[in-house]
């Protein structure tokens, strides 16, 4: 649930492009062939009527009784369906191993220079990362 809360607020990709290959009709918008369709997904996954408190930290939201809940289209920090992302269950896989292996051996603290809350940068081709560098102290436990 964590994991899913980080990647809802901080999804690697801010946006993804799909091009139409037929004429299809959307909700009463007729989008003909050949049509690039870009899928916002920063912006929809901080859309309060899906997300209520969408700048709120809240890992509950992805407990097995609020998934069934909600419209499986509503994240995608990896795309979704047939198109999704080749590489998403190894990256889903490595970044909780390192981060376990990072908690279970030190402690992280900011520094006195990092700015919080980190302003984000997305000017950089639908890539999200910090503004500025990001700071912190590393300690064993």
């Amino acid at each position: 649930m964590f994991f899913c809360e980080v990647m809802r607020m901080y999804p690697p990709s801010t946006r993804t492009n799909r091009k139409t290959m037929q004429s299809v009709t959307v909700n009463g918008y007729r989008i003909p062939d050949g049509v690039e369709v870009t899928v916002p997904i920063y912006a929809m996954h901080y859309d309060p009527e899906l997300w209520p408190e969408p700048e709120k930290f809240y890992p509950e939201r992805f407990s097995a009784v609020n998934k069934e809940k909600r419209n499986p289209y509503s994240y995608m920090p990896f795309g979704h369906g047939p198109r999704n992302c080749i590489g998403m269950r190894l990256a889903n896989l490595e970044t909780k191993m390192t981060m376990v292996r990072i908690l279970q051996h030190f402690r992280l603290k900011p520094t006195p220079d990092m700015k919080i809350p980190i302003e984000l940068d997305n000017t950089s081709g639908g890539i999200l990362r910090p503004k500025n560098p990001v700071y912190v102290l590393i300690e064993p436990r």
